[in-house]
């Protein structure tokens, strides 16, 4: 029986234009009205699906520039718990990605989707035939329009750790919004853009001599995860900030130096902070062994204290109500300047993933200004284009 499935999958999945992803989730996720939706471009009225939907949609796909994705979506029913896993593997053994629906209404059932979710892709992940990061998984937290909704924050912590090592995206949509403005249009942009870098990377020979930098979005979306699993398991802030004094942190990387300022900003403020981070860092790199034959560069360290403190200014505060409280969350106050709490470090990640990318200076300086001896002996303006204005966002946070 597996033999006829598996020629039968080869055979409906083979050729073609475009293409093919499963949509998952749990039963009642919105699977369906999702599939219809992209085919029909309306909403209809659903029914619990036995077996499966196929349609072939076309989808606006938002990037730089707007484009067209061709779709073969395969919706499969009955997804309560694993005991149509193995058909559901099988499947996902021949399609170019996969589509997984969280209700972010139905916190009761939070917990059996990420389990259901961790079981899929740990099959998926044991797929010897396609490398985890070469089949891209969209996550898409659906009825975000509903009140007392699971925050996106929260599914994207929860399910980070299942798909660390592959390419993966979480978004917060409503499936009556448009198909072209809104965010389903930057979920498919995404999903486009992973699937073209996928199928580069399987049908393009390999070439040893390229070197692959975080420039790339889809190695950023890899980096992010394992991150903020990094973040989870880090030492407390006290007791980091404490390694940091003493010379005897655990690692000596770009995610402890965004760590050391985003700690030291929100401990001390801009100015204060920003006088800690260039001192204890060029003391830092003078004393220990992990930092032997590298030197303090000035304009670098500018540019990361720019990007973490507009990065913090633009983390709205987190505010949860009593019936999170079992949850562990923690409650900001509100008249404290909306500051952030040390220990809120992955949460800044989630919401500003751009500062895992270690390149993020080559938008804003030539490699010849950021690496004159000019700018590492004493700041030196950008130019290609001026850092992200904070007076400007400071103004907007007091008028609003």
């Amino acid at each position: 029986m597996n033999n006829v499935i598996v020629r039968l999958l080869e055979r409906f999945y083979s050729g073609g234009v475009g293409y093919s992803a499963l949509i998952l989730g749990l039963d009642a996720s919105g699977k369906t009205t999702l599939l219809y939706r992209m085919k029909l471009g309306e909403v209809v009225q659903t029914i619990p699906s036995i077996g499966w939907n196929v349609e072939t949609v076309r989808l606006k796909a938002r990037g730089r520039t707007d484009r067209v994705l061709n779709l073969t979506c395969w919706d499969v029913g009955g997804c309560g718990r694993t005991h149509i896993a193995p058909l559901i593997v099988q499947h996902a053994k021949h399609v170019d990605a996969i589509i997984w629906l969280i209700d972010s209404s139905d916190r009761g059932r939070l917990q059996e989707s990420i389990e259901e979710f961790t079981t899929v892709m740990g099959h998926v992940a044991a797929d010897t035939t396609v490398p985890p990061k070469e089949r891209p998984v969209l996550i898409l937290a659906t009825k975000q329009d509903l009140p007392n909704v699971i925050s996106v924050d929260e599914i994207r912590m929860r399910v980070a750790s299942a798909t660390a090592g592959m390419s993966a995206f979480c978004l917060g949509v409503t499936l009556t919004q448009s198909l072209t403005d809104g965010p389903l249009p930057d979920a498919f942009g995404w999903l486009l853009m992973a699937l073209e870098s996928a199928r580069k990377g399987i049908v393009l020979p390999p070439k040893p001599s390229k070197v692959v930098t975080a420039r790339n979005p889809s190695i950023l979306e890899e980096r992010l995860p394992s991150w903020l699993i990094r973040a989870e398991s880090d030492s407390p802030a006290a007791k980091f900030l404490h390694q940091f004094e003493t010379i005897n942190l655990p690692t000596w990387d770009h995610y402890t130096h965004i760590r050391i300022a985003y700690l030291m900003l929100t401990q001390y403020g801009r100015q204060k902070g920003k006088d800690k981070i260039f001192q204890g860092i060029e003391r830092y790199i003078q004393q220990s062994a992990q930092t032997k034959g590298r030197t303090f560069h000035v304009t670098m360290t500018y540019f990361w204290i720019q990007i973490v403190h507009f990065g913090i200014r633009n983390t709205p505060p987190m505010v949860h109500s009593d019936a999170d409280s079992d949850l562990g969350s923690r409650s900001l106050d509100l008249d404290d300047n909306d500051a952030p709490e040390l220990d809120d470090f992955p949460r800044f990640l989630l919401l500003n993933p751009y500062v895992a990318d270690g390149n993020l200076w080559a938008d804003y300086y030539s490699k010849d200004a950021m690496m004159s001896v000019e700018a590492k002996q004493g700041p030196v303006l950008p130019d290609i284009k001026p850092l992200p204005n904070l007076v400007i966002r400071d103004a907007i946070s007091v008028s609003l």
